[in-house]
């Protein structure tokens, strides 16, 4: 009777597996379409946090790191017992980066960075505040700059402070899309004489004319609503990860390989994007810039 029992457990555990097979893999070929909810649920939701060196694929050279971190805002008040990584009641999301740092030539003169977006409950997860904060500080530098935005107020500040000034600019979600409102904001963070400040913006908005100023720039930004199953590349075995084409500006891609439990593998930044930046704007960038989760790609020493 005893073995009956273990045999019907067995069969019972290897029935449910391949059902949990069959609902997360079973009919899905590498490139077959998946839902940007599922994996952006998935994303929220994740348990680990992820260490991604940034890396110049081409050479091997390491560029920097940071640390990925999603976190659920749990109702301390609901007092029902929980299982080991379930919420009954969540509050909001967030997703941040802590530690985050681009190497310079010498440990001394690299930038330190960290980033939080915060997200609502379901179902609607909106955004409810962004904070950006990237400092430099050396012995002859003190720079810091620091952005904050949340959902509930009509404008964001941006501040810049240096060894001897602080500037702050205030400003408006509505002027976002206006480009003399940029330019004088932008200008005025730099520190420029307000004189001239003043004199730029009145010569662009006289520039654009009523007709152009009246229409706004566009900043549609087409989110994916599907991503791909697909393998992570660059590693020895062969590991199944959803992929998610995000669109810079049209045919630059930004790809992010995430794994069935949500954690970040792998972000590639497209090269035809960092060469015409290099040579547009003379920057001395690298011709390649990957993040590469370091349990999956070990981590490479500056």
């Amino acid at each position: 009777m005893q073995r009956l029992i273990l045999a019907i457990l067995a069969c019972f555990w290897a029935f449910m597996g391949y059902r949990l097979w069959q609902v997360e893999y079973a009919g899905q070929s590498l490139g077959a379409a998946v839902d940007i909810e599922v994996v952006w649920d998935k994303v929220l939701n994740a348990q680990d946090e992820a260490p991604l060196s940034i890396v110049n694929e081409r050479t091997g050279e390491a560029l920097g790191w940071m640390m990925w971190s999603p976190t659920v805002t749990r109702d301390d008040t609901d007092k029902r017992p929980e299982l080991e990584g379930m919420v009954h009641t969540v509050l909001g999301y967030s997703l941040n980066i802590d530690r985050g740092r681009i190497f310079g030539s010498e440990y001394a003169v690299d930038f330190t960075f960290s980033f939080h977006v915060g997200f609502g409950p379901n179902p609607e997860r909106e955004w409810t505040d962004v904070r950006l904060i990237i400092k430099q500080q050396t012995e002859t530098v003190d720079y810091n700059m620091r952005l904050d935005a949340q959902s509930t107020n009509t404008f964001f500040s941006l501040d810049v402070e240096n060894d001897s000034t602080t500037n702050h600019v205030e400003i408006a979600y509505a002027d976002l899309r206006k480009p003399d409102k940029l330019i004088h904001a932008g200008m005025e963070l730099a520190g420029v004489n307000p004189l001239v400040t003043a004199g730029t913006s009145l010569a662009v908005r006289n520039l654009m004319g009523k007709t152009q100023l009246a229409k706004s720039v566009s900043f549609k930004f087409p989110w994916p609503k599907q991503a791909h199953y697909d393998q992570l590349p660059g590693v020895r075995t062969h590991i199944k990860v959803y992929r998610v084409d995000v669109p810079i500006v049209e045919g630059m891609l930004l790809k992010i390989y995430i794994n069935p439990l949500g954690e970040i593998l792998r972000v590639e930044v497209p090269e035809i994007l960092i060469d015409t930046l290099r040579k547009s704007a003379n920057l001395n960038l690298p011709q390649s810039i990957v993040l590469r989760n370091d349990h999956y790609y070990g981590r490479i020493k500056r």
